[in-house]
């Protein structure tokens, strides 16, 4: 359904924030909604869901009132909106990632994020990200093995970029 639209629907923001719908499962969902080269408004349409769940009265969104899971979603949907401005994004990761440090879904997309920021000048720092978070035993293994195989044969495809 989420590949077919592209677009966030109200349905799919209670997915987002439903506590007991798994951190992965909601990276997925994201993930299928795909990337925009000319920009989206799903980090939009789920900024606009969150104030209104939250009955929040102002201007611009309080991202310190969320959970790790709502700011991941958050920073992975702004991050497919927009693929060439990835900053925005990569802070609101950084936070979903102070809350939620030992989540490997979270540190993964952060990962993701950051190879985003890195896409114009070293396609070796890419595959770094991505090899550290594989490489963390400490995290938690909130992640689905077969997503993780997805990810990493595709970012693999940049640590020939590393010349050491």
């Amino acid at each position: 359904m989420a590949q077919e639209q592209g677009v966030l629907n109200q349905e799919m923001c209670r997915f987002l924030t439903d506590l007991n719908i798994s951190i992965d499962q909601k990276a997925a969902l994201v993930n299928a909604l795909g990337w925009k080269f000319e920009g989206e408004k799903n980090a939009e349409i789920f900024t606009q869901y969150l104030m209104k769940k939250y009955r929040f009265q102002t201007k611009n969104l309080p991202i310190y009132a969320l959970n790790g899971s709502e700011l991941m979603c958050l920073g992975y949907l702004k991050l497919l909106d927009d693929y060439f401005h990835p900053l925005e994004a990569m802070k609101i990761l950084e936070g979903a990632l102070k809350i939620k440090p030992n989540s490997f879904t979270v540190n993964i997309v952060t990962a993701i994020a950051r190879g985003q920021v890195a896409f114009d000048t070293d396609w070796c720092q890419i595959w770094r990200f991505a090899e550290t978070v594989l490489n963390n035993k400490s995290l938690n293994e909130d992640f689905r093995p077969e997503a993780t195989s997805i990810i990493m044969d595709y970012l693999i495809l940049y640590r020939d970029s590393c010349f050491e």
